[in-house]
């Protein structure tokens, strides 16, 4: 196939193959709460054709072979393309003409890598939303001949709700002072080696604010970039993903099988691409600071005043030195692993432990600690925070050091469920709720020895962690469940928000 586009190109000007069915025309729109307005649309070649569906779509190898003027004249036809077939609003401003500056990327402003990779016009335009202005929408004009994608953003996360626009119609206003709302229900989860599963189905029919990826979200264990995208492409094109992101905000962290290595870390090869293909996933843009830096360390705040959640999402993979280990004679039945006595290592890395230090002296009430491994479990054998003993105790004094209240860590990796918490030489209990596996069975269904449980059930069938929030309540309480299949708790904690802090 590539030999075969290579002699092609040497013959033609403007080669495609065949792929895909008729072009949409994505529209994304990026918020910050300075104001900042980022535009985007994204515009297949194919659209310039009389006939789209019958036409065929521009490959990354053709790019080398067009000539400048080839080039200016795509870049022109997008630019009128979008000028013809889409208005945009600021309301009540008015009418506003983007000047879009488009240049060639894959999908979603995907880097062209691979000879396989389609490629797409995308314009990028940047504004200060117009003092005063209350709603934001655009609309496919009447010539439109193909369907307008109306997707929005605020800080990062994508907002659920979308318009698929056709020709003449309008889409929903995007209401630009729509007050912070507290978050009431969260729903978090790890390991997903399945995209089909009745317990992916059940968590579909929670109520949800936000929810959150804790790692494994894929199992690829790989080296090979093409396999682990194919991957996540299955994840994100699931009933279960799709319907997530229609429903409520998604963040993630990876573990070590989405990472690309069982027990992985910093010696991994390919963590740099590996972080591509993860943000890829998400549909990270490609401006944002995730790709900008290296580890997928991020964190969003939500609610007003009084009310508000930190979602702090770690990553204890990107930086961390390799596990200390025994020969598996001396081991336990959890593994190899124990507690190193080497204060040089780390389990974060100098730029995560910097940027978490100025996060947790953001304003919140209640901060949500997403650590893909078990923070305070007891060492066991498998990997946790306890194998970095002085790391852990790191945290733990960060805690302190920033007077950071209302820290709750959740945690996956484990393939069972359960509730851990320090108690000593912390300046609150530092509970550390476990949800794992939402598709797999636990294979030895017996926990490794944890003195540091809180809570005497340990649940090891697939399940997924729910989080609700009454913040109506004089002390606002925290009611922490493990669900099945069927939706019943199998471990429950109701927590004051008053009892984390000090």
């Amino acid at each position: 196939m590539k030999t075969c586009l290579r002699i092609t190109a040497a013959f033609f000007l403007f080669t495609f193959v065949w792929a895909h069915p008729v072009p949409d025309i994505p529209v994304r729109t990026y918020f910050t709460p300075e104001g900042k307005c980022t535009l985007t649309v994204e515009v297949d070649p194919r659209c310039f054709a009389a006939d789209p569906n019958a036409a065929a779509s521009l490959m990354q190898p053709i790019l080398a072979s067009l000539s400048p003027a080839r080039v200016a004249e795509l870049k022109s036809q997008a630019q009128a393309l979008v000028k013809k077939y889409v208005e945009f609003h600021f309301e009540p401003s008015g009418p506003i003409q983007p000047d879009f500056t488009f240049e060639f990327t894959g999908h979603d402003r995907a880097p062209l890598d691979s000879e396989d990779d389609i490629v797409v016009l995308t314009g990028t335009w940047e504004t200060q939303v117009p003092a005063g202005s209350t709603g934001w929408r655009i609309r496919a004009t009447k010539d439109t001949p193909l369907a307008v994608v109306f997707r929005n953003y605020l800080s990062g996360v994508e907002h659920p709700k979308f318009s698929v626009l056709f020709p003449g119609e309008i889409s929903f206003p995007f209401d630009l002072n729509a007050p912070a709302q507290p978050l009431q229900h969260i729903v978090f989860g790890s390991c997903l080696d399945l995209t089909v599963h009745p317990m992916l189905d059940r968590t579909l029919t929670l109520p949800m604010d936000l929810f959150l990826f804790m790692g494994d979200n894929i199992y690829a264990d790989t080296q090979d970039m093409a396999k682990m995208r194919e991957k996540y492409i299955a994840l994100g094109q699931s009933t279960f993903f799709q319907g997530l992101r229609s429903r409520a905000p998604v963040l993630a962290t990876w573990d070590d099988h989405d990472f690309g290595v069982n027990d992985g870390g910093a010696d991994y090869p390919m963590k740099k691409e590996s972080q591509k293909e993860f943000l890829d996933w998400l549909n990270e843009p490609g401006g944002s600071t995730l790709r900008q830096q290296e580890g997928v360390y991020q964190a969003r705040t939500f609610g007003p005043a009084g009310k508000r959640t930190q979602v702090i999402l770690l990553d204890t993979r990107y930086f961390r030195n390799p596990l200390k280990r025994v020969p598996k004679a001396q081991g336990s039945n959890g593994g190899t692993a124990i507690p190193t006595d080497d204060l040089s290592t780390t389990l974060l890395g100098d730029a995560q432990w910097a940027w978490l230090k100025k996060t947790l002296q953001e304003p919140a009430e209640l901060r949500l600690i997403i650590s893909s491994i078990q923070f305070a479990a007891e060492a066991s054998g498998s990997e946790s925070w306890a194998n970095f003993p002085h790391e852990q105790k790191r945290l733990v004094k960060l805690i302190a050091d920033t007077q950071a209240k209302g820290v709750l860590i959740l945690s996956g990796d484990r393939h069972w469920c359960e509730m851990s918490a320090l108690t000593q030489e912390v300046p609150y209990p530092l509970y550390d709720f476990t949800a794992s596996s939402m598709t797999q069975i636990h294979k030895r269904g017996t926990p490794t020895p944890n003195a540091n449980r809180v809570l005497p059930k340990t649940f090891h069938q697939p399940n997924v962690g729910t989080l609700d929030i009454d913040w109506a309540a004089a002390d606002p309480t925290l009611t922490l469940r493990i669900l099945d299949e069927q939706g019943a708790a199998q471990i429950e904690k109701v927590l004051p928000l008053s009892e984390l802090k000090p």
